[in-house]
């Protein structure tokens, strides 16, 4: 029983260590225990100083307790010995599940993380961030009305802005790489209208006084023009549109590349692209998996699922989605695969993350479980397998 709590106190620590904690939670009261039904633990900054908040929630009150890491660290382990039975740790890569048994047995599961606050707000006394500083190109792009609020139809697109400007700001303070990088050079590959390259630019340049030089790569001579239109009228020096196919387009160095519902075999274009570019970052949410569902073949006990159209385009997507993922690992980068907003505001929510590092890569490894998951399926090459080994 012992091991298991010491693996979940292992990457409590190393999840605070690398500012990947974001809450763990106590619950299931031990057998003649009275306490709280539940204790909710986060991080907070108070006074300048990091600590961890216990929420202790009773049924007709909540009382809040702060303490340093190590004395935090230390009531955690007492609770589980002696209060609850079930601890659910939730980091920014992953979720341990620790359930305690009363006949002393221990099982711990882990599983990916379907949070996606990257770096939780840490502070008491502060109100909450707005992402937007600058909302005059809200106005420009028909989100906010001329007195400054959300349009009816446009608060989805609003949440969505505001939700993704939040992630590329966590992955940007967790790229070492990137701390001093002057000026940072974003690509957004298949920029459309610009929404989230105007709100890039606002961020960085307005809200982080950090000076930055965005390109929006565009095929649409429409959205181009009006794009750089009102980068002029608004003065975003640093924010350009060129004409431009994915596929061909030439890019320039670049530290952060993005491919936002590029679709289908596109995205593994702007991967590719990102890969020999060295960029730090490549962000990408897919848009139709139409080349693996093609693909797919499978055994006979599959044929269930496959015969099915909407079960055979969820399992594409999970298949092109995994072996992009682990094609990005084979190259050097560490990946993250989430959703980056509810379902409910958009259906093309899925976003890719590729982390670039500098640690030895498995890559024997990695390349079997793509060798096993094409065999499962009957697929004889992923797109994105094709362009890295021409």
């Amino acid at each position: 029983m012992a091991d298991q709590p010491e693996k979940l106190y292992a990457v409590l620590r190393e999840s605070w260590s690398d500012d990947q904690f974001i809450r763990l939670t106590l619950s299931k009261l031990r057998k003649g225990r009275e306490a709280a039904t539940r204790v909710t633990i986060r991080p907070v900054t108070i006074g300048g100083k990091a600590q961890l908040s216990f929420v202790s929630q009773f049924p007709t009150k909540d009382i809040t307790k702060n303490y340093p890491f190590a004395e935090a660290e230390k009531r955690i382990v007492g609770l589980l010995k002696d209060t609850y039975l079930i601890a659910n740790l939730f980091t920014t890569e992953k979720q341990i599940i620790l359930e305690l048994r009363r006949n002393g047995k221990a099982t711990l599961r882990t599983q990916a993380s379907k949070i996606t606050d990257d770096l939780p707000a840490r502070s008491h006394d502060r109100k909450k961030k707005d992402w937007i500083a600058d909302k005059r190109f809200l106005v420009e792009l028909g989100i906010l009305n001329s007195s400054g609020n959300v349009k009816k139809d446009k608060g989805d697109k609003y949440r969505q802005i505001k939700k993704f400007v939040e992630i590329v700001d966590g992955l940007v303070r967790q790229q070492p790489a990137l701390k001093d990088r002057k000026p940072l050079r974003i690509v957004d590959m298949g920029a459309g209208k610009g929404y989230l390259t105007f709100a890039l630019y606002d961020y960085f340049t307005h809200t982080l006084d950090r000076p930055v030089e965005i390109t929006g790569v565009e095929l649409r001579e429409a959205l181009i023009k009006k794009g750089n239109d009102i980068a002029r009228s608004l003065g975003y020096k640093g924010l350009n549109y060129e004409s431009g196919f994915i596929q061909e387009y030439k890019l320039p160095e670049t530290d952060i590349l993005l491919a936002l519902h590029a679709c289908d075999t596109a995205t593994d274009d702007a991967i590719y692209k990102g890969i020999n570019a060295k960029a730090e970052l490549i962000i990408c949410a897919p848009c139709c998996h139409k080349q693996i569902r093609r693909a797919i073949t499978g055994s006979e006990d599959l044929q269930p699922i496959l015969q099915h159209g909407i079960l055979l385009e969820r399992q594409a997507e999970i298949i092109t989605d995994t072996i992009r993922a682990l094609l990005l690992e084979t190259q050097g980068y560490k990946t993250k695969v989430f959703e980056f907003i509810s379902t409910e505001h958009t259906g093309k929510n899925l976003m890719i993350v590729g982390q670039r590092h500098d640690r030895p890569v498995a890559t024997e490894k990695l390349l079997e479980q793509i060798a096993a998951i094409k065999k499962r399926f009957g697929i004889e090459r992923h797109y994105l397998e094709g362009l890295l080994e021409s």
